[in-house]
């Protein structure tokens, strides 16, 4: 094998020029979502089955799908890895790569985003890993590394570098995270402009319009868009998530139905993760809204259960644990929280994640589903400042907060309530959730006047949001 370069001025080692031209194309169907990306793979190894950076991508993307079988190949894949990195003449950038692998197939999530973070201080321009890095500082929590990640390398890039919209995106992603919407939102649009086909840029600013409870305008915004964004891998579904939120707050619960039914649900037998995120997160939500959902929640448990096993994010097993409880599979259930017990001692990142937050709030969901409204409401409230460990966008987590205050509403401790309701408003004063809930625990109190202006500051929301 030899080393070529890329037009960036990176060097792979590779049969020829063409696989480095393949790979590149690879990394730009991967940032965009497109869902051509896995096929691209495909013919790169068909055509180059021992280019490193190839197999490693493909050791990657098993990562990616989070399911207990697919990491048992990304560690198989990784092992080959090793043999071929110290046969082929690898170079430095390329072995890191395979260190990055070989931790995260071992569940050491914090140390390959350490490689990761390596390798972008020395080469600026890896697409690869600063989209892996991106992904797992989501995941774990961070914000501000989630940000900061992107702004290292952001003034590094040529504007007229044909991902730099994505990277406009991803920064977006970070500031919004970081709590910096202003900005985050001025960064979102200059990526979508540049590129109205990035999804995850569109994404960015619909975080930015929940942050900020500006319901019609998220709404308008995706529906404007989606003859772009629709183009996308699945990951288009989490977009129609986002205009599920912002109709909930508007009370036009039909739509969300509508919507769930055509799309959110619409592939969900390929099992990737995040749908069943949507899905499962959705139908909780709309509960506790009041809504009747049906029979919607036995198809997520049938899936959940071949997840059972799985053990790559405490925050996608919380989900699929949703999904167990709220369709009745007792066995399911003990048969995760057993997993989940024993993943909390295994010494992993996410592991050490789920020992500090992730059991506690199994343990709330659990009691929540059973009507032990009090001990759901102070499992979950143990954990709630540091809830964002699990990771996921802070919209994502906020199913568990809101279990936590119906919890709270439906334990008879009112005065509780009111307390947890209170704060809520203080910062999410655009959610017709919480006034209304907040109203009906005023009015369990006897406090009429003080319910009816927040059962009038629910109604304005739906009204003028």
């Amino acid at each position: 094998m030899k080393h070529y370069f890329d037009p960036d001025g990176i060097e792979f080692t590779a049969d020829c020029q063409e696989s480095v031209d393949t790979f590149n194309s690879l990394v730009d169907a991967y940032m965009g979502f497109r869902p051509e990306t896995g096929n691209i793979l495909k013919s790169l190894l068909k055509a180059d089955p021992d280019m490193p950076m190839a197999l490693c991508a493909k050791g990657y993307f098993a990562k990616l799908i989070g399911s207990a079988s697919h990491s048992e190949r990304a560690l198989a894949i990784a092992e080959k890895l090793k043999t071929l990195l110290n046969t082929c003449n690898a170079n430095s950038r390329e072995q890191l790569h395979g260190q990055a692998l070989d931790q995260w197939s071992r569940g050491n999530l914090d140390l390959a985003t350490e490689v990761w973070e390596q390798i972008l201080v020395r080469w600026p321009l890896d697409g690869m890993a600063l989209k892996l890095s991106h992904f797992t500082h989501f995941y774990s929590g961070d914000g501000r590394r989630t940000r900061d990640s992107i702004a290292r390398v952001l003034p590094l890039w040529e504007k007229d570098h044909r991902n730099y919209g994505y990277l406009l995106g991803m920064y977006s992603f970070g500031l919004e995270e970081a709590g910096e919407y202003l900005e985050a939102e001025r960064y979102g649009r200059m990526a979508v402009e540049r590129n109205p086909s990035d999804s995850w840029s569109v994404h960015a600013v619909a975080h930015v319009m929940e942050m900020t409870g500006r319901h019609v305008e998220g709404i308008e915004w995706i529906e404007a868009l989606k003859p772009h964004w629709s183009r996308a891998n699945n990951f288009r579904f989490h977009l129609y998530w986002h205009q599920c939120l912002f109709h909930i707050e508007r009370g036009e619960f039909n739509e969300v139905l509508s919507i769930y039914d055509e799309q959110i649900v619409s592939d969900i037998e390929s099992e990737f993760y995040l749908d069943m995120c949507n899905a499962t997160s959705l139908l909780w939500r709309l509960e506790m809204c009041g809504i009747d959902i049906g029979d919607r929640w036995g198809r997520l448990a049938q899936i959940s259960k071949g997840h059972i096993n799985d053990t790559d994010l405490i925050f996608t097993s919380l989900h699929y644990l949703m999904a167990l409880i709220s369709g009745n599979d007792e066995e399911g259930v003990e048969r995760m929280m057993q997993t989940i017990g024993n993943w909390a001692i295994d010494g992993s990142t996410q592991g050490k994640v789920t020992a500090e937050v992730g059991i506690s709030l199994a343990e709330g969901l659990f009691h929540a589903r059973n009507k032990q409204y009090r001990l759901a409401m102070e499992k979950i409230e143990s954990v709630r400042y540091t809830m964002d460990l699990i990771g996921g966008s802070k919209a994502q987590r906020d199913v568990f907060h809101m279990i936590m205050l119906d919890a709270a509403k439906a334990s008879g401790n009112h005065y509780k309530a009111r307390a947890l309701f209170t704060d809520r408003i203080s910062h999410k004063a655009h959610s017709n959730w919480s006034w209304q809930g907040y109203s009906e625990i005023l009015s369990a109190m006897g406090w009429e006047k003080m319910a009816a202006e927040a059962t009038q500051s629910a109604m304005a929301i739906r009204a003028d949001s």
